[in-house]
């Protein structure tokens, strides 16, 4: 598995594995379990797009679109850590998933 197809594997597992307490954590506000669930979708359509596609990991712009997916990555894990702040943690969300999709776009 190349670096970028591993990078997106790891936000999809992470967004599935949070998906039930992240959603909890919104208690009950529609518009922040929208936020999540699209978000969510997106990073799974990013995933599944790119599986059995092949990534040129010389190409400079996928070097640092992985690079930036591996710093999102911790700062999502660090932000879904700190789950009651909903907020903070779904912009890190909606970054993470927004750098997959640019990286999702290089195949």
């Amino acid at each position: 598995m190349t670096a970028a197809l591993q990078a997106l594997q790891d936000q999809y597992d992470l967004l599935t594995n949070s998906l039930p307490d992240l959603l909890e954590a919104c208690h009950g506000d529609a518009g922040k379990m929208d936020a999540i669930n699209t978000q969510y979708a997106a990073s799974e359509a990013n995933y599944r797009k790119c599986i059995n596609k092949i990534f040129n990991d010389n190409d400079p712009s996928v070097q640092t679109l992985v690079a930036q997916m591996k710093k999102d990555q911790t700062a999502l894990t660090a932000a879904v850590a700190h789950i009651g702040e909903i907020a903070k943690v779904i912009t890190a969300i909606t970054t993470a998933v927004q750098t997959g999709t640019s990286l999702a776009a290089k195949v």
